[in-house]
């Protein structure tokens, strides 16, 4: 019995000890996954605050890159720059730096002009005139700032001191503007101030290995490796030396690797966890490192452990207690993350209803332009139409080469002119102009742009032309297209050239068909072509977008500074005159649109139809019944159809017009169409329910769908778009049958 007794008890002391070894197993594999986790926390957290520097870094020189070239406009700097170029007095640039210095003492340590031509490696900069006291500076290592033409410089002085020398171009060149900024001080505004546990850190080092920034002054300068071997020579380098690669080569990571405290008066070897970025500018970088003592996150688990294994019952209590802490920190982590997704998608859904309200918004006053337009185009044709009939009347009865028959000439040359104006203006509304395209000598047209681009020309800009056309080439394309496509390309050259020295160029030549096919696509290609480019050497377009730049209201500007609509209106209009558009680009060089425009045959010069002398009288006079509700337009058209010998009747009123087909018999009804009570529609279709018989022309400033529907459906005979000359009006009248 006693016997049992013992084996009961010592089984129970084993299951007792058993169940406490699994305890304890279990919480120590728990403790270990909680440190790993914390330890990648911890990895995650430093990796964020290296790239907080390196952001404050970023903004920190561009901030100071945009700060140099504000001193370089300023109007005190530009007569100093004079000075110094004309006559070599420095005296003026002295006193513009010491006063410009007085107003940044805080921040920067000196303001410098260096000259820049070629020295040697550890030459001091030729300085020509500072803010401060003589100090020189030699250049270690330089590479390309964030700002076009800027330089970033580690520079140190006579007494080892290091600065960030931040530059760019001046005096045509043959000058750098520095502003000197010492990295000490620097170091104390992006990093000094950032706690990384008891004894971690911030540094940051040039892409050479050189060390810039450090807690302890006496590791700022030195080479990580070289530097530090050169002092202790003793140590173990590997996993730095590994760490240090990888930091050279761009990466931005995070690693556990064996180093030194380095502000030990003897440096002892421990594990550090490392999280590194680079701060990128244009053709190098600096790194920024983030350190923390591995042992301050990893030594508090292990002294945890060794307390479980001397009170393994209060670890069963204490690891259930630490379970539901746990999961309730999950718990309230997924709450927290639910919480902040649903506001995300708030904030989205909110922000994309502003966004379309801005695009309504701006939709909206597209649309009213566009309606606005087609008010003022038809305001205006009715102006042009009685200068051009009266115009064209005078002529007539006169014979050409006398002063009466030039001096109406003129008048309705510039009427003509203002009708091709009225047309381009009716193009941004959703109505037709109506006018045919006539041959347009080459030379002539862009030189006319070029009339107009001299007047809006930015004075940044300069501009070359390079045409190579032959004297009589044409293409099938009126004056406001092409006036309307070049300055549509040479706005958005402008545009990217905002800011900068420009060089705008345009030029172009005379293709064949087989040396189009391989720039631009289309069904099928003419015999010849005018080829003619607008090329910049602004911002160029970014890869991603250089596919869309073509759909309509598609724009990088804010909403409301650009409609979207200059290049979709550009290749709508090339495509319209069966010609194609290339565009070629490189981001931070230019752009280079080359339009493609098929050669015609014809004289621009007799393609403008000019009235003729008046012909004899019609073999048979006909009643025509004329209704217009302008009485300007209505007393022209009036005389001048009487006095061909036609037989009118003449009322601006379309109601009384009703009435007088119903007494009268007319052969041919001459109507506007927009007028009030009744337009020129509804009065073609009174007339075809009445069955009169006699013909309908309509006349319209604008051609609305309505009235092409008219015209199709036969309700009218022919359709005349204002403003028009007298013989054009006879002609239709004479023709007969269906015609516009």
């Amino acid at each position: 019995m006693e016997f049992w007794k013992k084996e009961r008890l010592w089984q129970s002391v084993c299951a007792a000890l058993g169940v406490v070894v699994i305890l304890a197993a279990c919480l120590i594999y728990s403790f270990k996954t909680y440190r790993d986790q914390i330890i990648e926390e911890q990895k995650e957290q430093l990796l964020t605050i290296a790239k907080a520097v390196s952001n404050s870094i970023s903004i920190y020189t561009e901030f100071y890159f945009d700060d140099l070239q504000d001193l370089r406009r300023y109007e005190a700097f530009e007569r100093a720059e004079n000075a110094y170029l004309t006559q070599g007095l420095t005296t003026p640039l002295q006193r513009f730096l010491r006063e410009r210095i007085e107003l940044r003492q805080k921040d920067i340590s000196d303001l410098l002009v260096t000259r820049i031509p070629e020295r040697e490696e550890d030459d001091p900069l030729e300085v020509v005139a500072r803010a401060k006291v003589n100090r020189d500076y030699v250049s270690d290592h330089h590479f390309m700032g964030t700002d076009k033409g800027g330089r970033v410089d580690i520079l140190h002085d006579g007494e080892g001191r290091y600065y960030l020398g931040l530059s760019i171009p001046v005096m045509e060149d043959e000058c750098r503007l520095w502003m000197v900024i010492n990295i000490e001080e620097m170091y104390q505004k992006v990093g000094s101030y950032i706690r990384v546990g008891d004894n971690g850190y911030v540094m940051i080092k040039d892409s050479t290995g050189r060390i810039l920034m450090h807690p302890v002054q006496e590791q700022i300068g030195i080479d990580v490796i070289e530097g530090r071997e050169a002092m202790y020579p003793d140590f173990d380098y590997s996993d730095l030396q590994e760490l240090i690669n990888h930091q050279l080569e761009g990466r931005e990571d995070v690693e556990i690797y064996h180093s030194y405290w380095w502000a030990d008066e003897v440096p002892r070897r421990v594990l550090k966890i490392g999280a590194y970025t680079p701060v990128r500018f244009q053709d190098d970088f600096l790194i920024v490192c983030a350190v923390i003592d591995y042992d301050e996150i990893a030594l508090p688990f292990g002294q945890a452990m060794v307390t479980v294994f001397l009170l393994s019952i209060v670890i069963v209590s204490f690891l259930m207690i630490l379970l539901f802490r746990f999961w309730r920190l999950m718990q309230t982590r997924s709450l927290v993350e639910q919480e902040n997704k649903r506001l995300r998608e708030m904030n989205a859904r909110q922000e994309e209803l502003r966004r379309q309200e801005e695009q309504l918004y701006h939709d909206q006053r597209l649309q009213l332009m566009g309606s606005l337009t087609g008010g003022i185009a038809h305001e205006f044709n009715n102006l042009l139409t009685p200068i051009m009939g009266y115009s064209g009347m005078i002529m007539m009865g006169s014979e050409p080469g006398s002063d009466t028959y030039e001096s109406a000439e003129e008048i309705y040359n510039a009427a003509d002119r203002a009708k091709e104006i009225i047309r381009q203006i009716a193009s941004f509304s959703r109505k037709h102009g109506g006018t045919p395209l006539k041959p347009l000598n080459i030379r002539k047209g862009v030189e006319g742009v070029l009339k107009m681009l001299e007047t809006v020309i930015p004075p940044n800009v300069h501009l070359i032309v390079q045409g190579d056309w032959e004297e009589d080439s044409c293409i099938l394309c009126g004056e406001t297209e092409l006036n309307q496509i070049m300055l549509n390309l040479c706005t958005n050259a402008f545009h990217a050239m905002k800011g900068k020295k420009g060089v705008l160029v345009i030029g172009g030549s005379i293709l064949t068909g087989k040396q189009a096919e391989s720039n631009f696509k289309a069904s099928v290609h003419a015999d010849a072509y005018m080829s003619l480019f607008i090329k910049d050497n602004g911002s160029g377009i970014p890869e991603d977008v250089v596919g869309r730049i073509f759909e309509p209201f598609f724009t990088t500007k804010p909403v409301g500074e650009g409609t979207g609509l200059g290049l979709s209106t550009v290749q709508n209009l090339v495509e319209s005159l069966n010609g194609g558009i290339r565009v070629d680009s490189i981001q931070g060089k230019g752009t280079c649109f080359t339009i493609y425009i098929p050669l015609c045959s014809g004289n621009a010069e007799l393609s403008r139809k000019k009235p003729r002398k008046k012909s004899a009288l019609p073999k048979s006079a006909k009643r025509i019944l004329l209704v217009e509700d302008e009485k300007k337009i209505l007393k022209m058209f009036d005389r001048a159809l009487k006095s061909a010998g036609y037989e009118v009747t003449a009322t601006a009123n379309p109601l009384e017009a009703e009435k007088l087909l119903k007494e009268k018999s007319f052969d041919v009804v001459v109507t506007d169409y927009s007028m009030p009570g009744m337009n020129g529609g509804q009065l073609a279709a009174l007339i075809q329910k009445m069955g009169l018989g006699c013909r309908v022309i309509m006349i319209t400033g604008l051609v609305e769908d309505q009235v092409l529907e008219y015209y199709r459906s036969h309700l009218i005979d022919t359709l005349l778009v204002k403003p028009l000359e007298i013989q054009t009006l006879i002609d239709a009248i004479e023709r007969g049958g269906h015609s516009a």
